[in-house]
């Protein structure tokens, strides 16, 4: 169930998905600060096999994680260099601090 109470359709299933996923990738790169794309992937799949309530398909966790890591990349919280990720910060919202 969505915050109002009423049951989530699946394509809001399946963005509410999307978005703890890529939660999980940004809280994984941000407690290294310095990986790689294999290490991150690595340890998704551990934590879903781990998860007997979840189907673990490797191959689409692996796709999920490089996704997700292309957005953080565009977003410049993190870079990547050839296969080293390195965690940048959030940054600052405008308003705070930044211009007028």
């Amino acid at each position: 169930r969505g915050s109002s109470g009423f049951a989530l359709s699946d394509k809001e299933r399946k963005n509410q998905g999307l978005r703890q996923f890529s939660l999980r990738v940004c809280r994984q790169v941000k407690a290294k600060q310095k990986t790689t794309y294999n290490e991150v992937a690595d340890e998704l799949v551990k934590e879903f096999q781990d998860d007997d309530s979840v189907v673990c398909d490797e191959k689409n966790i692996r796709r999920r994680a490089y996704d997700a890591l292309n957005v953080l990349t565009a977003m410049d919280i993190i870079t990547k260099n050839r296969k080293d990720i390195e965690w940048q910060g959030f940054p600052a919202l405008i308003g705070e601090n930044g211009p007028r």
